[in-house]
């Protein structure tokens, strides 16, 4: 019952605002309740973050809450906490974050009417105008009479006037206008439908049945309850008249009846296994056991090759958490994992599962979301986001492929799931299990030397499975052998060929969607780029199109080149788009499929595929690094990985990294049954060090080479980072307020003597100077781990705002993955 509250509103702003409580909302606004508030001219949705018997300190008037939008809270004290973290250590608006919380489509849009002022109301019945009037305040005046009430955006669409806003606050302060009632209308509600439910019988109602009236009211009390009314129709071959006509009886009433909207993939339901435990597996889950009983937070890697049986300890943790009456999440990094996990744990916890990730509909995913905050679902399945799901206090969350960068996000507000999760687990005193055979870097380093990560390892496959063989073959050598056009080695292809006069499957990865990375002119060497990006425009054969990755700009092929003219027009590099038609001229009786972002548009598409596979429809899925996590295809005995160090040439420090990681996955893609696997590697540069470790799948040779470069260059996690990237169409002004922010930062930095531990680079322009028409600089921090960044970026903000340096296009990434 507080009688003042701090509000997270949803702007860029880094702070919350106080309010008072009226009276009668006093018991309805506690922590996590959506309130709508006022701020400026404006009303918006905000969450409540604190409460206070006391005003705050100050000489200002504070406005009231205006409305309580839900019947309860919506976010889990414990969530809130963890929004506010978020805003604290990401340097991100607390409000944002809270945002970010709810499922999309839930966010309230405000409308606030305008109506006749009073005093005007009764010049008007009295027939008298003011005198004085402009022509635009005659005709808001005289549409405010005719329709009661508009929005200010209805005004200007029926051409009141272009600056409605400015005159409406001036007639508002004369009295002639005032303010009416606010709409508040999400975009996604609880779907409803007419359902139908049988009423006691009352005297001789039931005599006077005719033959499809008795046969209707049969079918509705054999249900027990209130059913959808199309379906009890369908079964008893009615029509609308004959409910209706019972309802008139007093025998049955029709009423609204909220429906779920199921996804797709939680309606399919796997058959369960019952799986045996290796010696290796048995150890690690009874060192999680005595971990989870000892009550205290932790957090704990799992490092299993691949196939070692990760996911059957995920379960038997689930499952043990769930006979305790504990609730857990389990974040997967591709939305194609995601039903194949959901689908299994659904075998497991029957009608017990949440699933939550961007691929459902709006109304898939709230249903969903309402399902956990309810309490109907104690596990939640999903990807980065589902860290946010309205569990009370999450006992176990399991993060599978760990290592994956999806899990970080790159708008703001820019968390880390894994962060998250953390801080989660460490509220409810519950256990945080990181699982992957190529772990982070980063995450690896805490199992080591002072840590506080606990170490666990899976080091062999189920059923003492060998790992599969790795060969690379140098395209350099191909090349001089059978030319430059060789996209397909010699050693795939007759690879290729072997493994389908056996009847089984093989995986071709290429790590770039389209049918060729870019155009060139070979008269004048013009690359056909984006107007709008600094990137090359990717050719895709199906569409006829060249688009942007970035943008999404398309245009036309163009026939000659746009500097000099010229006709000659070649195609440079493949894309899976290209590898799948070329495959297909190879093995014309194959039976091939494409899995890519391109392939994959259309909702459901992605799952079909993947199960047309599983089941043996396909003979060889070509695809991008969608297919290199997680999935488990056991007639899969050859992986052919097609430019594996193409991300080798990003300037990035990850990039070793990144293209270790995706090769050792992709392999373990291989002989995962009875039959041992291959990995075919085609690379020009067979002898860097992430393709040699990746070859004998040697992650602690790789780890422990990468960490000595990390540690020479001061990269993390010997040192921290921090991104601010400023973005403006002009590129000398985006220049000057990088340039302004540097300053000021090397300045609050001085001041504070911090110069030993945080490092200022920059501004310089980003590796992609232009992106969706907006030129990019960037400036860097590097922070030793003891020195936080958050309040000399709090400080600088301030200092700069103060100085009316515009900073509405300045974006912070604390802990970036990419500095591209």
């Amino acid at each position: 019952m507080s009688r003042f509250v701090q509000v997270a509103v949803p702007l860029g702003v880094r702070k919350t605002f106080a309010y008072s409580v009226p009276v009668a909302l006093r018991n309805r606004v506690g922590v996590g309740a959506r309130v709508l508030v006022p701020f400026g001219r404006k009303w918006l949705t905000g969450f409540v973050v604190s409460g206070s018997d006391r005003p705050p300190e100050g000489n200002f008037r504070l406005r009231p809450v205006r409305r309580v939008l839900d019947p309860a809270a919506p976010i889990p004290v414990s969530l809130v906490r963890t929004g506010v973290w978020i805003s604290d250590y990401y340097f991100t608006p607390p409000g944002s974050a809270l945002h970010a919380m709810m499922p999309a489509g839930t966010a309230v849009a405000e409308t606030q009417k305008l109506t006749l002022g009073g005093k005007f109301r009764e010049m008007l019945l009295a027939g008298l105008r003011p005198a004085g009037l402009g022509p635009s305040e005659e005709k808001i005046l005289d549409l405010l009479a005719e329709r009661g009430s508009m929005t200010c955006a209805e005004l200007v669409a029926a051409g009141a006037a272009r600056g409605a806003a400015g005159l409406v606050d001036s007639m508002i302060a004369g009295g002639l206008l005032e303010y009416g009632d606010i709409g508040t209308q999400p975009r996604v509600r609880v779907k409803e439908v007419l359902g139908i439910r049988a009423c006691t019988a009352t005297g001789d109602a039931e005599v006077k049945l005719t033959t499809a009236q008795a046969r209707l009211l049969a079918a509705v009390r054999q249900t027990g309850g209130a059913v959808p009314l199309s379906r009890v129709l369908g079964r008893a071959a009615a029509g609308r008249a004959v409910a209706k006509a019972l309802e008139g009886k007093g025998l049955v009433e029709i009423l609204p009846l909220a429906v779920e909207r199921l996804p797709a993939d939680l309606a399919e339901q796997s058959k369960r296994k019952n799986v045996e435990f290796t010696a290796a597996q048995r150890g690690v889950f009874e060192q999680l056991r005595q971990l989870s009983a000892a009550g205290k937070a932790a957090r704990c890697l799992l490092h299993g090759v691949t196939g070692s049986g990760k996911t059957e300890i995920y379960l038997r943790l689930i499952s043990e958490g769930l006979e305790r009456g504990e609730s857990a999440i389990l974040l997967v990094p591709e939305i194609g994992l995601t039903p194949l996990l959901s689908r299994i744990a659904l075998s497991h916890f029957p009608n017990r599962v949440a699933m939550l990730h961007s691929g459902m509909s709006r109304g898939e995913r709230h249903d969903q979301w309402m399902r956990i905050r309810r309490g109907e679902a104690p596990v939640v399945v999903g990807t980065r986001s589902a860290v946010f799901a309205p569990l009370e206090c999450p006992r176990l969350i399991i993060i599978d492929e760990e290592q994956d960068a999806s899990y970080k996000q790159e708008e703001t507000p820019c968390y880390h799931a894994r962060e998250v999760a953390w801080q989660r687990v460490q509220g409810s005193s519950g256990i945080l299990l990181m699982g992957s055979a190529t772990p982070a870097v980063e995450t690896y380093f805490l199992t080591r030397g002072g840590g506080d990560m606990a170490l666990l390892r899976l080091p062999e496959r189920v059923e003492a499975r060998p790992m599969a063989e790795v060969e690379v073959v140098d395209m350099g050598v191909e090349f001089q052998r059978h030319g430059k056009k060789t996209v397909i080695s010699q050693r795939l292809r007759t690879e290729l060929e072997d493994r389908l006069q056996r009847r089984e499957q093989s995986i071709v990865l290429l790590n770039r969607r389209g049918y060729s990375r870019s155009l060139l002119c070979r008269s004048c060497g013009h690359h056909f780029s984006c107007p709008d990006c600094s990137i090359s425009m990717t050719y895709h054969q199906l569409e006829a199109r060249l688009i942007c990755h970035y943008c999404g700009r398309e245009c036309d092929t163009p026939t000659e080149c746009a500097e000099c003219g010229g006709a000659f027009i070649y195609f440079v590099g493949v894309g899976t788009e290209q590898l799948e038609s070329l495959l297909r001229e190879m093995f014309p009786q194959a039976r091939i499929a494409r899995l890519d972002r391109d392939s994959t548009r259309r909702k459901g598409s992605l799952s079909r595929i993947l199960l047309d596979f599983g089941q043996g429809k396909l003979d060889i899925l070509v695809g991008t690094q969608m297919l290199a996590k997680g999935h488990d295809f056991p007639n899969v005995t050859l992986v052919g990985v097609v430019s594996a160090d193409a991300g080798l040439s990003f300037p990035d420090f990850r990039s070793a990294e990144r293209t270790f990681q995706l090769l050792t996955q992709v392999a373990g893609r291989a002989g995962r049954g009875d039959i041992p696997g291959l990995v075919v590697i085609q690379s020009f540069y067979p002898d860097h060090y992430a393709l040699k470790y990746a070859r004998g799948q040697d992650y602690e040779g790789f780890y422990e080479k990468e960490i000595e470069y990390r540690r020479l260059m001061g990269y993390p996690p010997f040192h921290r980072l921090v991104q601010v990237l400023v973005s403006d169409k002009d590129r000398h002004r985006g220049l000057n307020i990088g340039e302004k922010l540097a300053a000021a930062l090397r300045h609050v930095i001085r001041e504070r003597r911090a110069g030993g531990f945080i490092r200022v680079l920059g501004p310089a322009p980003a590796p992609l100077e232009k992106l969706r028409g907006q030129y990019r600089f960037q400036v860097l921090l590097k922070c030793r781990g003891e020195a936080g960044p958050v309040p000399v970026l709090r400080e600088t903000f301030a200092l700069l705002g103060g100085k009316k340096v515009p900073l509405k296009n300045v974006h912070v990434d604390v802990d970036p993955l990419s500095l591209m």
